[in-house]
């Protein structure tokens, strides 16, 4: 149970400590006041998320701090699997920078926000009027029926078959997606590589090729100046080597006189045998050097060929181009098949499907079993609580097609407060008022099946009055005498069943507003409630009647 909780710096807070009892206390004030701002300072630390707009003083740090008392509740399993030493009281703490950064701590542990969420829903269970919209909730509708039909365990185990199945479903389809893709890339790079390799290309061959395409382009003008340049160096009359040999004949007479002059002619002998191969090369080059179109042609093909793989791969080189090639054949060689993988999955998806639904149909049967007994105790509480003309009914379909978190059955809930009026699925008929009544005799029948130790509920008595007011008034006074109960009310009747009543009010110092919060003693409370009642002018009477409300009440004070 929630035993204190101290609020600093938070919102129009700047320092509140609040003591709570086992049992009903109350909590009062006009709107505005800042009620829900004392809630919501509860909410951090229960797990909700905040930022720097919760500070009252930007340059200070927020404090909240909550002190519940767990000894009669079998949690050390939660401490030991999240590593948090156990201790009770336990301390809940949360605690927000100038920056709008929060820290979480369990007995001085930190955590994170969802650890200290979970661990929250061990030990309240805060209910807005807001909340009642969770009729049209499937979900919500499911977890009402399992607590009440006591099928904790049973859905732990289907949740944690569940849990294997999905996760199985999920890596099987994100292989059968990766072999997908794979197999899309493995035919495109297959592709690739058998086009280059069709191609053979050979390191170098561009260059020669571009050559060749450079000299069958301009053959006849290389043919003609390779033979002018032929005839200059070998004509028998005039040409460069008769000439040169015509200088050796004269250096060879006079060479014997001077050994410089030999030197001389040695030089003019090597110069002629170089110029003999120079002719000898130039008249080869141009027997071969002809005309080819078809050559010509040939040759242009390949070379658009080689540039069109080029520009295709985004490459300069047949060298590149020959590099890709030898990584399109790594790659391919990388690519595993995981059919092995994928069939091991698929046998253990099939066999985790049926153990769940196996499962699935075990709480299907405990839930079908409860629902006529779970509907005449909500329409008993509704009788008391003074809808004597309503209809309840559950109707459940099982859809053992797909599994789902919460197994296979579809719940829906089906309410008239009108006699004569068919039932109709609750979210298209029930009023505000209705809806409020209705949750609080879900929450008073799960709470006894629960036995969650503490239940806050804020403002869920809009839309009620009159007679219906004390009704509320009773069975929340009931729920009281088997768990802590906390209400933020605007209904006279109800504020007198409190153990405790508190007061919330904001007061003005320095220019400066700040909400407070004080403990009501009889007579205080005999003054609060009147005023619920008739105004902030307080007649004789109905202080009287207020003090009748107070006598009445079943807890004694």
């Amino acid at each position: 149970m929630l035993r204190h909780l101290h609020i600093e710096n938070y919102a129009l807070i700047k320092s509140l400590d609040i003591c709570f009892d086992a049992q009903f206390t109350v909590i009062t004030g006009e709107t505005g006041a800042g009620k829900s701002i004392i809630l919501g300072a509860l909410s951090l630390i229960l797990g909700n998320r905040a930022d720097s707009t919760s500070l009252h003083n930007k340059e200070k740090k927020c404090y909240i701090e909550g002190e519940f008392d767990i000894s009669a509740l079998d949690l050390k399993f939660f401490f030991e699997n999240n590593n948090i030493d156990y201790d009770s009281p336990v301390i809940l703490r949360r605690e927000i920078n100038e920056m709008g950064k929060s820290r979480a701590f369990i007995n001085d542990t930190p955590v994170t926000l969802p650890i200290l969420k979970e661990f929250a829903l061990y030990l309240l269970d805060i209910h807005s009027q807001h909340q009642n919209l969770l009729f049209t909730n499937s979900s919500f509708r499911i977890n009402v029926l399992d607590q009440f039909a006591g099928n904790e365990k049973l859905l732990k185990e289907y949740v944690s078959l569940f849990t294997q199945y999905d996760k199985v479903k999920k890596e099987l389809q994100q292989l059968l997606d990766e072999q997908f893709h794979a197999q899309q890339e493995k035919q495109f790079s297959e592709f690739l590589l058998q086009e280059l390799e069709n191609a053979h290309l050979e390191s170098g061959e561009q260059e020669k090729i571009e050559e060749q395409i450079q000299m069958l382009t301009h053959a006849e003008l290389i043919q003609s100046n390779l033979f002018q340049a032929n005839q200059i160096l070998s004509d028998e009359e005039q040409a460069a080597i008769p000439s040169l040999k015509k200088v050796s004949k004269h250096l060879e007479i006079i060479s014997a006189y001077d050994s410089h002059i030999q030197s001389i002619l040695e030089r003019v002998n090597d110069a002629v045998i170089n110029l003999q191969d120079v002719s000898f090369e130039l008249a080869r080059m141009g027997d071969t050097t002809a005309l080819n179109p078809e050559l010509l042609e040939s040759l242009q093909e390949r070379l658009d060929k080689i540039y069109f793989l080029q520009q295709k791969h985004q490459l300069k080189s047949i060298d590149e181009l020959i590099s890709k090639a030898n990584t399109l054949q790594n790659r391919l060689l990388e690519i595993e098949d995981n059919n092995e993988r994928i069939s091991q999955l698929e046998k253990q998806q099939k066999e985790l499907f049926q153990a769940a639904l196996n499962k699935a149909n075990e709480l299907s049967l405990s839930r079908s079993s409860k629902i006529d007994s779970f509907s005449d105790k909500i329409m008993l509480t509704l009788n008391e609580l003074g809808m004597e003309n309503s209809l309840f009914s559950i109707k459940m379909e099982r859809k053992e097609a797909e599994l789902s978190p919460t197994g296979i059955d579809h719940v829906q809930f089906f309410f008239s407060a009108n006699k004569g009026i068919p039932a109709e699925e609750i979210g298209k008929v029930a009023s505000g008022g209705e809806l409020s009544r209705l949750m609080l005799a879900v929450k008073s029948i799960i709470t006894q099946e629960s036995l969650l130790p503490t239940i806050l509920f804020d403002e869920i008595d809009t839309g009620i009055s009159g007679e219906t007011a004390g009704k509320v008034a009773t069975m929340m006074e009931n729920i009281s005498s088997f768990c802590q109960l906390i209400t933020i009310t605007h209904l006279p009747q109800i504020a007198a069943k409190g153990k405790k009543h508190y007061y919330v009010y904001k007061e003005t110092v320095d220019n400066t507003t700040f909400t407070q919060i004080k403990e009501l003693n009889r007579e205080e409370r005999i003054t609060e409630i009147a005023k619920m009642m008739s105004g902030e002018e307080v007649s004789t009477s109905a202080r009287e009647v207020a003090a009748e409300l107070l006598n009445n009440s079943k807890i004694k004070r």
